[in-house]
């Protein structure tokens, strides 16, 4: 029987479906087929939702989910099915990861959720000339060539820098560009050689108006996922508080929000990254880590789409704690978030949503997940036991 259709058949039963009698014939017999076909089907069993849990959910939207689910399942291999379950069944809900003891479970729903909008493009240009230009998408809608005199285009979600045919040497007064994103917003721009970034929320890169003749620099604080236009006589390189990324040409993300560490994932293509002491080269799906703390640098392969999912318009949070959840949204959605018990911090989820989506459904998935009661104040998330 194709792998296809058992992954259907699981997700019929695990969304609380009847199997018929063939199927579930059908499905004993590829349990019995393999011992790694009863590992795979029990871990994906230990994935803490049910029918019930399900039912809560229907008003967003079911059929929709599980037809998305049928979709991405049948691309996934065996291996990342769950993770295809996790993503799929239950967007843009949230699964308990690991065991989760929780002291009071109370199934009452929330207070209702105001609606809050997630972060937009949105960002403030400091050009080497001194001029300050607000950029997001009332003002790119308006001004659809030459900004300010500047040369500048527009697009609906960024600029493009005046392209140069010739690489001039660098500015004697080393002028620079300053991009700053706002609290909640994100914001593209494509660099005079053609290498394009797109800034994450609370993000400043700085740029110089023409890259030299021998490298390409730039500087940034915050995260940006970097597609790096080819060139093999100037390398381009992103100078960060603690290392040095060197390429060629090639795709990587670049996280440097916590203030003692940074994060690198290359996506594609080969980059070097350098601290004070060498340089160390990274393979596709490899991440490092520099903690400025310890002055320990680590490297090792990784699930690239957790790290790069918000470039893909998507949050995808792998066993991760919600205080971390919590932090993320609080600044795309731009609201604060108390609390009640800081123990609670420290419960782990599974999820997969959408960046642009509304924030309510997101907190009633968690409240209700849980039993967690989950109340909005004044742009203020409460979060009680």
């Amino acid at each position: 029987m194709a792998q296809t259709d058992i992954e259907q058949l699981i997700a019929a039963e695990l969304l609380g479906e009847t199997l018929s009698a063939e199927e579930r014939r059908q499905l004993d017999a590829w349990l019995d087929e393999e011992p790694t076909h009863r590992e795979q089907y029990a871990r994906i069993r230990m994935a803490r939702f049910s029918a019930a849990r399900y039912d809560a959910y229907r008003q967003i939207n079911a059929d929709r989910a599980y037809h998305d689910f049928l979709k991405k399942t049948r691309r996934a291999s065996r291996r990342k099915l769950y993770m295809q379950i996790a993503a799929a069944c239950l967007v843009p809900l949230f699964i308990i990861a690991g065991s989760i003891w929780v002291k009071h479970y109370d199934k009452a729903p929330s207070e209702p959720v105001a609606a809050i909008m997630p972060g937009t493009t949105h960002a403030v240009l400091q050009t080497a000339a001194g001029d300050s230009i607000v950029l997001n998408r009332e003002t790119l809608a308006q001004v659809a060539v030459d900004v300010s005199g500047t040369g500048l285009r527009t697009t609906p979600r960024g600029l493009v820098m005046p392209s140069s045919d010739v690489a001039k040497p660098a500015s004697s007064d080393n002028s620079q560009n300053v991009l700053r994103t706002a609290e909640n917003g994100e914001f593209y721009v494509m660099l005079e050689d053609g290498t394009v970034v797109h800034l994450n929320y609370n993000t400043t890169l700085r740029y110089p108006e023409h890259f030299s003749d021998k490298e390409r620099m730039v500087y940034l604080e915050g995260e940006a996922y970097f597609e790096v236009a080819a060139d093999k006589d100037r390398p381009f390189k992103v100078m960060t508080r603690d290392v040095t990324i060197r390429q060629y040409g090639t795709s990587f993300n670049v996280n440097t929000y916590s203030k003692h560490v940074t994060e690198v994932v290359l996506v594609s293509g080969s980059i070097g990254v350098q601290n004070e002491e060498e340089e160390y080269m990274l393979k596709p799906n490899d991440r490092m880590r520099m903690d400025s703390s310890s002055d320990r640098l680590s490297i090792e392969p990784v699930d690239v789409k957790p790290y790069v999912a918000w470039h893909e318009g998507r949050f995808v949070f792998d066993n991760e704690s919600l205080g971390d959840i919590m932090e993320t949204l609080s600044h795309w959605y731009a609201v604060d978030v108390v609390f009640d018990n800081p123990a609670l911090r420290d419960l782990h989820f599974t999820g997969n949503m959408d960046r642009y989506g509304k924030l309510s459904p997101i907190l009633r998935s968690i409240s209700q997940t849980v039993g967690l009661r989950i109340v909005i104040k004044n742009r203020t998330i409460y979060i009680y036991q």
